[in-house]
């Protein structure tokens, strides 16, 4: 099988369901894969929660008429570009409740031609998430290893099945392409 890496690269550019593929092959997009906990479907949109690591869950809000159907117990792969990832100075919240949120340290800081790419750890878990927007409430440059607030939009995030099912998946899609 293919690297998630590789699978995501390919889908996010050509689902259905994404707003917007990549802008350049030269897109941060984070990858994690994840059980889906608990499905929620609501008047305007749905909701998949998916266990992500020991404690983490992570929130997906989808639109109503996606044709998709995640159940519980399923592996998937949460694709989340690196644009929607936000991070915030000290440990206290700054924006509203039913977005995803956890606390972490700064682990590396690498320039690009854009700025900075901010690789943040999340306490307690084995991932991290990549960063491209600036650190909002910083009063100075981000160092390594300064406490953040990881918040991370559920609208933005892209979800696929995974293993044997995402290349069929990338299969259907690029059918639909042609």
């Amino acid at each position: 099988m293919a690297h998630p890496y590789f699978i995501a690269i390919n889908i996010w550019g050509n689902s259905p369901t994404s707003g917007q593929g990549p802008r350049s092959d030269s897109q941060v997009i984070n990858w994690t894969e994840g059980l889906v906990h608990s499905r929620h479907v609501g008047l305007t949109r749905s909701c998949v929660r998916i266990r992500v690591g020991r404690r983490a869950d992570l929130r997906v809000k989808l639109p109503i008429d996606d044709a998709r159907c995640f159940f519980a117990g399923q592996q998937v792969i949460a694709l989340v570009p690196a644009e929607a990832v936000r991070l915030e100075t000290g440990l206290f919240r700054r924006s509203r409740q039913h977005l995803n949120r956890w606390y972490g340290r700064i682990v590396l800081i690498e320039p690009s031609s854009r700025g900075y790419v901010i690789t943040a750890k999340v306490h307690g878990e084995s991932w991290a998430l990549k960063c491209t927007v600036p650190i909002v409430g910083a009063s100075r440059p981000p160092r390594t290893w300064d406490p953040v607030s990881i918040v991370v939009d559920p609208h933005a995030i892209e979800l696929i099945s995974s293993q044997g099912e995402a290349l069929l998946e990338l299969n259907e899609w690029e059918c639909m392409r042609h």
